[in-house]
Order: structure tokens, then C-alpha cells, then sequence
């Protein structure tokens, strides 16, 4: 026998849902992880966070400015998988515009930053003076 709609909506609206039958009652809290989902979402949070640690590192260490646009970039790709597996974590959808806020800013910077760095590499070879072949 099929649930009245009515029914079914003003359960929703109160954010209850009628039980159908005794074993409706037995079911585990729909809004929990199951354990291996828990288990990937935790270890993804591990290397996430492992490799945000490394791109500190070499945003503070980068032997050259290239070196640090490159891990601000991959520093970005990070956020957004740490805002993706929140995401999932709080099983809340309105995270991932924030993830794709993050992404094109993230995109940007780094086009930016390597607009400027030609531009740099341009202005430094334009300064240097011709070197002339020694006459034989």
C-alpha cells in the first residue's frame, strides 16, 4: 500500500518521516557517513592537508618566483579539494560554489603571475647589452 502524498510532504516539511511499517523505525540516521565513505573522506583530509604542508614549504623556500607561482597554484587545487571533501564531509551541496569560487581565482592568479614573470624576463633581457662575437 502506497503512502499518502500529503502525508509524505507534511513529514518532510517537518522534517520527520512517518514510519510505513516496524522496520522503517530500525533504519541508521540517513544524514551519517558509512564507515568506508568516513575512512576515504579522513585519509583525503590526511594527504590534503600533508601536501598543503609541502606547498607552504615551498612557497617560503622557492628557489625562484616561478617555483612559488607554481605552488600557490597547486597550494589552490588543494583548497579546493579540502572544500570538496567538506562537502561531502557535512553532506551539504552549497560548499561546492565556494570550490569553484576558489578554482577561477586560483586560475587567475596564476596566469597573472606568469604574465608578469615574462614580462619580467622580457624587461631583464631588453637591459642586458648585446654580447659580440671577438673579431678573428
Amino acid at each position: 500500500m502506497m503512502p499518502d502524498l500529503f502525508a509524505l510532504l507534511a513529514a518532510a516539511a517537518a522534517g520527520t518521516a512517518p514510519a510505513a511499517d516496524a522496520e522503517a523505525a530500525t533504519y541508521a540516521d540517513p544524514n551519517a557517513l558509512s564507515l568506508p565513505l568516513y575512512a576515504a573522506v579522513m585519509l583525503g583530509l590526511a594527504s590534503i592537508c600533508a601536501g598543503m604542508v609541502l606547498c607552504l614549504y615551498r612557497l617560503w623556500r622557492g628557489p625562484g618566483l616561478a617555483d612559488r607561482v607554481l605552488a600557490s597554484d597547486v597550494f589552490a587545487f588543494h583548497v579546493v579539494a579540502l572544500v570538496i571533501l567538506l562537502s561531502v564531509y557535512l553532506r551539504n551541496l552549497t560548499f561546492f560554489d565556494a570550490a569553484l569560487g576558489v578554482a577561477i581565482v586560483g586560475f587567475a592568479s596564476t596566469v597573472g603571475f606568469a604574465q608578469y614573470i615574462g614580462a619580467r624576463q622580457r624587461s631583464a633581457a631588453a637591459d642586458r647589452p648585446l654580447q659580440e662575437e671577438p673579431h678573428r
